[in-house]
C-alpha cells in the first residue's frame, strides 16, 4: 500500500525553547555567583572582626602590665593599619594588620551600690578599619593604688 504517509512528529527544540532554557541557565548561574560573592564579603567582615578583637586584647594586656600610675601615658596612643606591633616592637602577624587601634585613658571614679567612690582610670582600646571607622572598642576600669596615710 502506498499512499500518503502519516505525518511523523518532529522532535527537537525550537528557537523559543532554546532562548528560554538559556535565560533560565543564566539566572541560575547569576544566583550562584551572587551567593559566592556574598559569602566572601561576610567572611571578610568576620575576619576583620576577629583580627580587631585579637589586636585589642593584645594591646590592652600590654597596657595593663604597666604600673597603674603610668596608665595616663598611654592616652592618645595610635597605631595605623599595617603598623601594629607587639610589646617588643615586632610587627604582629598579617592577619591583624588590617585594623588600626587607638587608646583613650580617662581618670574616673567608680562606686558599688552607694559605697564610697574609688578613683581610677578607664582604659579604652578602640579598633578601626582602614578608613578610620570604629569597628569596636573594649574597656577596662583600673583602680588607682591606695595611698599610704
Amino acid at each position: 500500500m502506498s499512499g500518503p504517509h502519516p505525518r511523523v512528529a518532529q522532535r527537537g527544540l525550537t528557537l523559543v525553547e532554546s532562548v528560554i532554557a538559556s535565560a533560565i541557565l543564566a539566572v541560575a548561574i547569576t544566583a550562584v555567583f551572587s551567593a559566592v560573592a556574598s559569602g566572601r564579603a561576610h567572611a571578610d567582615l568576620a575576619a576583620e572582626d576577629l583580627a580587631s578583637t585579637v589586636a585589642a586584647e593584645d594591646l590592652l594586656a600590654r597596657i595593663l602590665q604597666n604600673d597603674p600610675e603610668t596608665l595616663i601615658e598611654w592616652d592618645g596612643y595610635v597605631e595605623s593599619p599595617s603598623k601594629l606591633v607587639d610589646g617588643q616592637g615586632s610587627l604582629l602577624g598579617s592577619a591583624v594588620q588590617r585594623v588600626g587601634r587607638r587608646v583613650r585613658v580617662e581618670s574616673t571614679a567608680q562606686s558599688l551600690h552607694g559605697s564610697e567612690p574609688v578613683s581610677g582610670w578607664l582604659v579604652t582600646v578602640e579598633m578601626t578599619n582602614g578608613n578610620d571607622r570604629l569597628i569596636h572598642a573594649i574597656s577596662r576600669w583600673i583602680s588607682a593604688p591606695e595611698e599610704d596615710q
